[in-house]
This record gives C-alpha cells, sequence and structure tokens, in this order.
C-alpha cells in the first residue's frame, strides 16, 4: 500500500474519530433506565470500515473512545467507554468479516440480503457480549436481560443499518471509493 493511501486511511479514520465526539457531544436520541444512550455515536466507525478499511476503523475507535466515555452528559466514565467500545465493534468487527469471506466490501455491501443477514448476527453477537458486560458491571443495579436485549438491538440496528444507507448513497456518487 502506498504511502498516499495510508495516509488518506489515517486522516478519514481521525475526521471520523471526531465526527464519532461530536455525537457524543450532542443529545442522545433516548436514555434508558440505566443511563444506556441510544444514539449515533458508532456510525462513523461503521463508516470508516466500509469506506477505509478495517485497520482504519480500530484506529477511529480507539482514537474517540477515550473522549467518549467522558464527554457529554450521560457518558460513563471508563465504563461507559468500555461498554461502548465492546458493544459497537460487533458492527463492524462480523460484517468486515463476511466482506472478506465473501470476495470483498464492494460485493458485501451490494448484497442487500447478505447484508441484513449478517447485520443480525452483528446484533446478535453485540446483544449477547452486552448482557455479559452487563452482569459484570451493572450486576445489583437492575441490569434485566430483555431490555439490555431489546436496547442493544435498537443501538446496533442504528448502527448497522443507518451506516450502510449513508455509504451506499455515498457509494452511487462516489463509486471508486470501495474499489473491491
Amino acid at each position: 500500500m502506498s504511502l498516499e493511501k495510508t495516509t488518506i486511511k489515517i486522516a478519514g479514520a481521525a475526521v471520523l474519530a471526531a465526527l464519532s465526539v461530536v455525537m457524543q457531544i450532542l443529545p442522545p436520541l433516548f436514555i434508558t433506565p440505566w443511563f444506556m444512550r441510544i444514539d449515533l455515536v458508532a456510525l462513523p466507525w461503521v463508516l470508516c470500515w466500509i469506506f477505509f478499511g478495517f485497520k482504519a476503523s480500530i484506529l477511529s475507535l480507539l482514537i474517540s473512545v477515550p473522549i467518549v466515555g467522558f464527554l457529554g452528559p450521560f457518558a460513563g466514565g471508563w465504563v461507559g467507554a468500555i461498554m461502548k467500545s465492546v458493544a459497537s465493534i460487533w458492527m463492524f468487527v462480523v460484517p468486515a468479516f463476511f466482506a472478506w469471506k465473501t470476495g470483498g466490501k464492494k460485493r458485501f455491501l451490494t448484497s442487500k440480503w447478505l447484508y441484513v443477514a449478517v447485520g443480525i448476527l452483528a446484533i446478535a453477537l453485540r446483544v449477547v457480549v452486552t448482557l455479559l458486560f452487563n452482569f459484570y458491571f451493572a450486576i445489583g443495579f437492575g441490569a434485566f436481560v430483555a431490555e439490555i436485549a431489546f436496547w442493544n438491538t435498537i443501538q446496533g440496528t442504528i448502527d448497522v443499518y443507518v451506516s450502510w444507507i449513508i455509504s451506499i448513497a455515498v457509494l452511487r456518487r462516489i463509486p471508486s471509493l470501495v474499489k473491491k
């Protein structure tokens, strides 16, 4: 990979990390009784994977998660930073794995049924992981399985499918952004 492409990917990861922080500062769409935010914070991380690749999306997450954990009215500190990252990472790790296994991102993104099915799998994995982490962090604070699963399903749906819709719109205008 050329130095120019690497620089573009790092810059893209940094810009999308900053956008993630901006999303954290905005009022959340909804707040659950145990202060989980339903928001758009992870959309830039998923879009980073789509536009700049897997390593760039991990970099974007790593840049922004420490800040996301501490900014905004319901950030949650280090627990919030951990929870947001371990919940949201599956929204691009699982699709990235399937894109790699099925012949590339462009092919993966244009297959509606494959993207929907993989999105459901990513959301299910998110629910399992967040249940385990909530039992660790929130035991004794009323962490109910159905509520955790429901709200993480809502958040995962927003993360996976809104980013897909945005990426399809962008890729229609700039198809060379994703080469394979």
